[in-house]
């Protein structure tokens, strides 16, 4: 360490100790990047983190990705800890039209940076070989580019750091990367896709909210247990009122799923209770698990 670095460590240590200030770090994650020593020999497995920028929101109308970001990471299977970052890729593509402002103004991409660009997709199958998991901050929205871009992402299970983390419960205001950053003491700069995985892959390896546990051991809980996805088919109309409140969702019908009222929910039982205790006899359940879970 050198004597300014020696310095600035010196003056963090001295303002956090002191309620009246906030100690900020950069994320920095290196291509070699040791978060942990497995000094028990725990067996690993690999996790990928990924990120996906995009041309817009919905790809039934023609939204495209534009900048790819993934670090991969050893893990220990049994306690979740995060050891090491063992490779990585990033790449921007041309998606062969305008970039809207927004997302320019948004991510700092242009149309200049990506013509002529294309992901190497002998790249991603190198990087992905072997990967167990794959973690996006919005796995619904990332996973549907992924599969479609990469039909390999078809077979890979996923878990989502958006919803399968209880930030509500840690009194923490809002989900978003950014903010979630702030509150472990960590910030970066920008919106592209390496950035929010670098932020991403350090907020799994702090601890969780008073308790000792990584934020990814209780991702990896999560993402191992099964949920179900239950359609009320037959629900009465003067119940949809109720069913809204409790969080169930009206699908038109589109993108080939049922027209009906759905939830997707940890607790099969009390569901189909409530469904009953409403007139609903026919409900369809579906069981999803982290190969199946976040296809709309």
């Amino acid at each position: 360490m050198t004597i300014k670095n020696e310095l600035l460590e010196n003056a963090a240590d001295l303002l956090k100790k002191s309620p009246d200030f906030r100690v900020l770090r950069r994320v920095a994650i290196r291509e070699d990047h040791v978060f942990a020593e497995n000094a028990s020999g725990e067996a690993c497995a690999r996790l990928a983190v990924i990120d996906t920028e995009t041309t817009g929101l919905k790809i039934e109308l023609g939204a495209k990705i534009i900048d790819l970001g993934i670090v991969i990471c050893e893990y220990g299977r049994e306690t979740g800890t995060l050891y090491r970052v063992v490779d990585s890729y990033e790449g921007l593509e041309d998606p062969e039209q305008p970039i809207p402002a927004e997302i320019t103004q948004l991510t700092g991409i242009t149309d200049e940076m990506v013509r002529g660009k294309r992901i190497d997709d002998a790249e991603v199958v190198r990087v992905m070989d072997q990967v167990s998991l794959v973690i996006c901050h919005n796995s619904r929205f990332d996973r549907a580019f992924l599969e479609q871009r990469f039909p390999a992402f078809i077979q890979q299970r996923f878990a989502c750091s958006l919803h399968e983390v209880p930030w509500s419960k840690w009194q923490l205001r809002t989900n978003k990367l950014d903010y979630l950053g702030f509150r472990f003491g960590l910030f970066h700069d920008g919106h592209r896709a390496r950035a929010d995985v670098d932020m991403l892959t350090a907020l799994l390896a702090q601890k969780a909210v008073d308790s000792e546990e990584t934020v990814l051991s209780m991702l990896l809980a999560s993402a191992r247990a099964p949920s179900w996805r239950i359609y009320a088919f037959g629900l009465p109309f003067e119940s949809k009122d109720l069913a809204s409140a409790r969080g169930y969702r009206w699908s038109n019908g589109q993108s080939n799923t049922p027209k009906a009222w759905w939830i997707e929910t940890r607790d099969e039982q009390a569901e189909l209770e409530f469904l009953s205790s409403q007139g609903c006899t026919k409900p369809e359940v579906t069981k999803l698990t982290a190969l199946n879970r976040y296809r709309s």
